[in-house]
């Protein structure tokens, strides 16, 4: 298949781009992992990014010294001029399977999961929404050494469900949702 074209090539461009980055992140994670290999993945605390979609997701704080059980909580305060965007979420875990290698650390979990989200928008007048939702979900994390952190990934997928109300109306909603998350430990 041939290319031509400035949008084929910019495109092409994009993705070499993309795979480059791609192959240096997982050369430095690796490179990383083997120097500091003997280093403790089992940390109790955890700070980094969580989220489900647009809508639920923002700064995650973690707890795992309950182990097994692992707890989880995910906030965001946004305020754009006169409009805002809150959320608060939180999130009961129970790991199924754990696998503690001596480069890494495996985890398999489900969790009851919960949020809120508060949303004001002001197009032609104020438009305030007000969303509670809840779920069931299935996930995994890999936890691995990064320059002697414990830096931990995750995905899950699960079913959601809630009600969403504004002043004009309040709808059900209810759907599949995948999350993605990354923690560092200490």
């Amino acid at each position: 298949m041939r290319i031509t074209g400035k949008h084929d090539s910019n495109r092409k461009s994009a993705v070499i781009l993309i795979a480059t980055l791609t192959c240096v992140c997982l050369g430095l994670i690796v490179s990383f992992s083997n120097q500091a290999h003997a280093s403790d993945l089992t940390k109790n605390f955890g700070i980094g990014l969580q989220g489900a979609t647009p809508a639920f997701g923002g700064i995650s704080f973690r707890y795992n010294g309950l182990a097994p059980v692992y707890l989880q909580t995910v906030g965001r305060f946004i305020l754009n001029n006169q409009d805002s965007d809150h959320m608060l979420g939180a999130s009961v875990s129970y790991a199924i399977f754990e696998h503690n290698g001596r480069r890494n650390l495996a985890r398999l979990h489900f969790s009851l999961e919960g949020g809120w989200r508060y949303e004001e928008e002001h197009v032609r007048s104020k438009v305030e929404t007000t969303t509670l939702a809840a779920g069931i979900a299935f996930g995994g994390e890999l936890v691995f050494s990064f320059g002697g952190i414990p830096l931990g990934l995750n995905a899950e997928v699960g079913q959601g469900f809630g009600r969403e109300k504004d002043a004009s109306q309040s709808n059900g909603i209810a759907g599949v949702y995948v999350g993605t998350g990354i923690h560092a430990y200490f």
